[in-house]
């Protein structure tokens, strides 16, 4: 990461992480007692966990960032940088992912896939929403690269900024009514993994 970014932080919790160590050695006790009683199912754990394994790093070591002096957007996922420049007529839009967050995406004119940032979590692992001095940076590089397309979107964080500075709560901020629930979220086993989660 260069100096002039943004570091756009992951929203976790205590209870997040409780919740990964818990279900990691959940999988590793179920996985040694099937090897250890089920002898014909050993090829199963031992490419099995591995894979889980990897999907669990995969799932964590990710991160953003942005550039407000050059509105350069980068998203990292175990530790493949992908970057996108704002210009106008990029897409800017708020959008939830079904499981208790709320993403800012971002797509260029020229662009097929959109890049995601995460501004706001809500669900039963972790209630928090991104800090006001980086939502309003964000909001500023917005319109500062996107032009006018980008105001409402830069209002409405603008306002979540306000709100969290004076010490409001993620559950009660103005962006709260966005963001939804869906199938992931009622599943509560994969909620925490789920809220970070459709970022790429």
């Amino acid at each position: 990461m260069t100096s002039g970014e943004v570091q756009v932080r992951e929203l976790r919790s205590r209870t997040w992480y409780r919740w990964i160590a818990a279900t990691l050695v959940a999988v590793v006790v179920v996985a040694g007692w099937v090897a250890a009683t089920q002898p014909e199912n050993r090829v199963w754990v031992a490419v099995g966990l591995p894979l889980l394994g990897l999907w669990f790093t995969y799932l964590g070591w990710r991160s953003a960032s942005f550039d407000p002096t050059t509105g350069v957007v980068a998203t990292i996922r175990c530790r493949v940088r992908r970057e996108i420049q704002l210009v106008p007529g990029t897409e800017v839009a708020l959008v939830p992912n079904g499981a208790g967050g709320l993403l800012l995406a971002l797509r260029p004119p020229d662009g097929r896939r959109r890049t995601y940032l995460l501004v706001l979590a809500l669900s039963d692992y972790v209630e928090a929403s991104q800090p006001p001095e980086l939502l309003t940076a964000l909001a500023d590089t917005l319109v500062r690269f996107c032009g006018e397309p980008a105001e409402d979107v830069a209002k409405r964080l603008r306002e979540q900024a306000a709100h969290v500075a004076r010490g409001g709560t993620a559950a009660t901020s103005p962006l709260a009514p966005m963001v939804t629930r869906g199938a992931l979220g009622a599943a509560k086993a994969g909620g925490a993994g789920a809220v970070g989660g459709h970022l790429d």
